[in-house]
């Protein structure tokens, strides 16, 4: 008997450590219900960890109605307008202004086109001046040795046994003793 008081007492020793246990389990499970775990759609920004205290209006700034940010609006946009017209108006007189500076240019080109066809020409003639004044020079200096080869033709040929017995050197095939 006295074995089974024993396995009795650490029995219930066993099953009070087995219920403190689950006390405090069940004591953590009531302090804290579990939540499911929520994911965030956009991840936080690093400088949004901090909390950032709630904007409080004071009445140092005046509340606008939407009617008066309106028209606010509005009146930006008509400066804005004008603006943009004016950029436009120089736009427009500028092209104006080029369209007429092109009108202009086509007008003259053809004059500024005969102007150096002009020139061209004077050129070309000064050009061709010179070369009839070099052709000139080239046939009087051909003309005047050909002059000298028609003396030299026009004189008597010599008698050629006669400069042979006198020359003792033969003349080379081909050769005449004068040329």
């Amino acid at each position: 008997m006295s074995l089974a008081f024993e396995t009795e007492q650490a029995d219930e020793q066993f099953l009070a450590e087995v219920l403190a246990v689950l006390d405090v389990e069940e004591a953590e499970a009531v302090q804290e219900p579990p939540q499911p775990k929520l994911k965030r759609l956009r991840p936080r920004a690093k400088s949004d960890t901090t909390v950032k205290p709630k904007r409080i209006r004071t009445d140092s700034t005046p509340v606008e109605s939407p009617r008066v940010r309106n028209k606010a609006k509005i009146e930006l946009l008509r400066h804005e307008i004008k603006g943009l017209e004016a950029v436009l108006a120089s736009l427009q007189s500028s092209k104006q202004r080029t369209a007429k500076l092109e009108w202009h240019r086509a007008n003259s080109m053809w004059k500024i086109i005969a102007i150096r066809q002009s020139h061209e020409r004077e050129r070309a003639e000064h050009c061709n001046m010179d070369l009839k004044r070099m052709l000139f020079q080239q046939c009087a200096l051909t003309r005047s040795p050909s002059s000298v080869l028609t003396l030299w033709d026009s004189l008597p040929v010599p008698d050629v046994s006669l400069s042979m017995c006198t020359n003792s050197v033969p003349l080379a095939r081909g050769r005449t003793p004068y040329g």
